[in-house]
């Protein structure tokens, strides 16, 4: 199979993927008058899923025909997420969000980034402004806690 065609197949998948997302998160009622609610993230994924979908779908009609390519680097790789990803979720409480997450992303970057392109000052800066940011906007824009961990933060 070609990468055109793969691309488009995953486009699609995701395409659908993301609108059911969104359609099962507009279903979560809000338990507060005033409260965002529970679907509020979940609907904000969907919709970026989705519009990602719609792009990566206009790139992979218009990309030219190609035999696919397959490559040992992609499968370490998958299998290097997967092990953080599964290192993250056994963390995730006993260590807290912020260290867990600062770790984590740091980690990923350099797993997804070719050798010959990472820029490690601006990996450190995702890693520690991504956290505080996303845990700011769950503590104090929708009152939701995450774990604390380690250090009470």
């Amino acid at each position: 199979m070609t990468d055109k065609k793969k691309g488009i197949i995953t486009s699609v998948i995701f395409l659908v993927f993301s609108i059911v997302m969104v359609v099962f998160a507009r279903q979560i009622k809000p338990m507060m008058q005033n409260d965002v609610g529970s679907g509020f993230f979940p609907t904000v994924i969907g919709v970026a899923m989705c519009a990602i979908s719609v792009l990566r779908l206009v790139m992979a009609v218009r990309e030219k025909e190609g035999e696919a390519k397959k490559s040992g680097d992609d499968i370490k790789g998958g299998l290097e997420t997967l092990i953080l990803v599964g290192a993250y979720c056994i963390v995730f409480s006993s260590v807290g969000f912020i260290i867990s997450t600062i770790v984590y992303l740091f980690l990923q970057i350099l797993v997804l980034t070719p050798a010959e392109k990472r820029n490690i000052p601006i990996t450190i800066a995702i890693s520690l402004i991504a956290p505080f940011v996303i845990y700011a906007m769950f503590v104090y824009l929708i009152n939701t806690p995450l774990p604390k961990g380690l250090f009470g933060f």
